[in-house]
């Protein structure tokens, strides 16, 4: 392994051992399966299917993956790879007793798709079927009821983690592109044009900031569709007033810059508190959505506004409002993905930052628990949860991201780039 250069030398090291033991722990389907089924009991909200991106087989095939290519050690990386493909098989098994029947990204055919065109990449077996999954995904898409009555519209028809802006994130790099992938594509852009035209997001009365399910994302994607060549009339133009909505809404200016995680449709002045620091929502999505319009525009002036939220975000970190969970998407593995995320696109305040998170995610660690890290979920459960969102495996590949310094596949679905 070769450390990062962004973090210390030890403190890399730390990073990869902590990784290697949750990657033991987790190093087969059956076992997996076991953990996920002792979660269960801990927890009131049911998360696990085995062909999940996000809390399933399918996200596992990624961990060991990435383990794969930043292995050193030629036994070492055979090993890993055999147990992503294991992993992928066992995903695709899993559709035989609990059918994907919708698209989105982290918990859908999509997401299944995701993980395989990267197992592909390694394997070229895996061809065929991608091919045919490709083509099932972009069938459901166009068979997906999209709401265009005012009221009736929710997240998992628009979002990132559901809906169409995760969709249409990943069908951009769908190659080839068959017509039947490219109607699918259209489909999904045209809605979340329109969905983004006029505030349609608002769920309750309330629009939600963020990137899992807000405005971040919605921008995100048609950025996203924009850099890849997808341009469709008025893009633009949503696009700019998409990003003009979240930097009015955000309070204050420069590093002090948050937002909240969501605000009334009507909003006013202290609509809102911050939200909690954090990939899913608030602040850090936003970041995140805001450099990846930057990158896709070139709008230097708004990344130099992203880098300097996200700076605050972790000033405020640093003092002491350390989010409650150690995992990535409501959690302290998130703030890191964020942190080596912004650094490797030139921000010094991250860049800073970075090894003192890492430090922090590492101090948090539970050797003794099953899977050293355990998801602090919003409803005060605390649960040993093997997956890669909310689980630890995320908190794994984004340890080993770290010490390597070699960026995972899996971060284009949190950040779309």
């Amino acid at each position: 392994m070769h450390p990062s250069p962004l973090l210390p030398t030890g403190l890399a090291a730390r990073a990869n051992a902590v990784a290697s033991v949750i990657r033991e722990r987790l190093d087969s389907p059956a076992g997996a399966d076991a953990h996920a089924a002792r979660a269960a009991g801990q927890s009131e909200v049911s998360f696990w299917n085995g062909a999940s991106l996000s809390e399933g087989h399918a996200g596992l095939a990624l961990l060991h993956l990435h383990a794969a290519r930043t292995a050193e050690r030629g036994a070492e990386g055979e090993r890993s790879r055999d147990r992503a493909f294991s992993f992928v098989r066992a995903a695709f098994a899993a559709t035989r007793e609990d059918a994907l029947t919708h698209p989105g990204l982290f918990d859908g055919t999509a997401g299944l798709a995701f993980a395989l065109r990267e197992v592909a990449a390694d394997e070229p077996r895996f061809l065929p079927s991608l091919a045919a999954l490709d083509e099932q995904l972009s069938r459901q898409v166009l068979a997906m009821e999209l709401p265009r009555r005012p009221g009736a519209v929710a997240a998992h028809h628009y979002d990132l983690v559901y809906g169409c802006a995760g969709v249409l994130a990943h069908l951009c790099h769908v190659r080839p592109a068959t017509p039947l992938v490219e109607q699918a594509l259209q489909r999904c852009l045209r809605y979340l044009l329109w969905v983004g035209a006029d505030q349609r997001w608002a769920v309750e009365g309330r629009l939600d900031t963020g990137m899992s399910h807000g405005a971040a994302g919605i921008a995100a994607a048609l950025a996203t569709a924009w850099r890849h060549g997808h341009r469709l009339p008025g893009q633009r133009l949503v696009l700019d007033r998409l990003v003009a909505w979240l930097l009015e809404v955000g309070s204050r200016g420069g590093r002090q810059l948050q937002w909240p995680r969501s605000v009334p449709v009507d909003p006013h002045p202290d609509d809102g508190d911050e939200a909690v620091p954090a990939w899913c929502h608030g602040t850090g999505g936003v970041a995140a959505g805001l450099l990846t319009v930057a990158d896709a525009t070139g709008d230097r002036a708004l990344e130099a506004r992203a880098f300097a939220a996200l700076d605050g975000l972790l000033d405020r970190v640093a003092a002491g409002d350390v989010p409650r969970s150690p995992t990535v998407c409501h959690g302290l593995a998130g703030c890191v993905a964020l942190a080596h995320e912004f650094a490797a696109r030139g921000s010094e305040g991250a860049a800073r930052g970075l090894a003192r998170l890492v430090a922090e995610l590492l101090d948090a660690a539970e050797p003794e628990r099953a899977l050293v890290y355990r998801d602090r979920e919003t409803t005060g459960h605390v649960v040993d949860n093997p997956g890669l969102l909310t689980g630890a495996a995320g908190v794994a590949l984004t340890l080993r991201a770290v010490a390597t310094g070699r960026r995972p596949s899996w971060w284009r679905v949190l950040f779309l780039r």
